[in-house]
């Protein structure tokens, strides 16, 4: 039996789950879809796991996804497991999705052209589709060549909210915030 970490993480009140092995990433769910949904990825691995919660296996991995959503981070530094995906195409794909800038989007058409397969777009759209690191690998950043945003595994909306999140620049905080100055009247007096 292989350990499977799992961790939840709510994301403007979707709640999200992620699954680590001792390799590293290998599942991020849909908003508001159960665990279970790791099957549809991985469906021979269905009775190999033993899933287990450990807050000190998971804890760098939330970390991650706090600061990308505290806008501390663009992109994600954390291992992935590819062990469960063995379609080279779709290796080339999450390598090629990993590229795409934070707050920038490429077509479909483009991303088939970056793997230098340019008249695969419909397999390239497919390997999109199965990427199973939603959010960490930026699948949301692809979108269709007439400017629509397209389909995603999260749902349209959320698709729409992480390029919208993208885009938002971060409300700058002020370094020293200013502290009223007594008058000159107040100079002296205990308490102030």
């Amino acid at each position: 039996m292989k350990k499977l970490y799992w961790q939840s993480l709510e994301i403007n009140q979707q709640t999200f789950y992620f699954t680590v092995t001792d390799k590293g990433l290998n599942f991020v769910s849909s908003p508001h879809r159960h665990i279970s949904e790791l099957f549809d990825f991985y469906p021979h691995d269905r009775y190999t796991y033993q899933f287990m919660y450990d807050e000190n296996v998971t804890g760098l991995y939330l970390d991650e996804f706090n600061e990308f959503f505290d806008k501390k981070r663009q992109s994600f530094d954390v291992p992935l497991d590819l062990s469960g995906i063995t379609n080279q195409l779709e290796l080339k794909v999450i390598d090629a999705l990993r590229e795409i800038p934070y707050g920038e989007t490429v077509t479909y058409k483009q991303l088939a052209e970056n793997i230098g397969k340019p008249k695969a777009i419909r397999a390239v759209a497919s390997a999109v589709a199965k990427n199973p690191f939603l959010i960490v690998v930026p699948c949301h950043r692809v979108v269709k060549a007439n400017g629509e945003i397209g389909e995603y595994r999260g749902g349209t909306d959320t698709k729409k909210a992480l390029l919208e999140f993208e885009k938002t620049p971060l409300e700058k905080q002020p370094l020293i915030k200013k502290i009223p100055l007594p008058k000159l009247s107040q100079l002296g007096r205990p308490g102030l």
